[in-house]
């Protein structure tokens, strides 16, 4: 498994609203998208930032995603560029399933 971390700091104050409606308006693409495990929308209004966490099968499948056409879009859309982490990830522990994932 390897995760994505997002993180954009919009240029003007957003509402909190206004950016749920637009998380809500793209949820059918993330929910078709290959490999993608899971995908965490976040706000922090006061700081007008958002941040997404993105839990991929693979490494590929991660910075694939994150080509340059998607970083074009993604500038045009929210008029700044995403910062972008690519981490390994090791272990999940998921309490709605009472399971630990572990990626050996």
């Amino acid at each position: 498994m390897y995760t994505v971390f997002v993180k954009y700091a919009l240029p003007n104050p957003v509402p909190r609203s206004a950016i749920l409606e637009g998380f809500k308006s793209v949820e059918d693409r993330f929910r078709n998208t290959p490999k993608l495990i899971r995908k965490y929308f976040c706000y922090d209004e006061a700081s007008h930032t958002g941040y997404s966490f993105y839990l991929w099968e693979d490494e590929a499948s991660a910075r694939g995603f994150f080509n340059d056409e998607m970083k074009a879009e993604f500038k045009q859309k929210f008029g700044t560029e995403p910062e972008l982490d690519f981490v390994d990830l090791l272990m999940v522990v998921d309490n709605d399933s009472g399971q630990t994932l572990f990626n050996e």
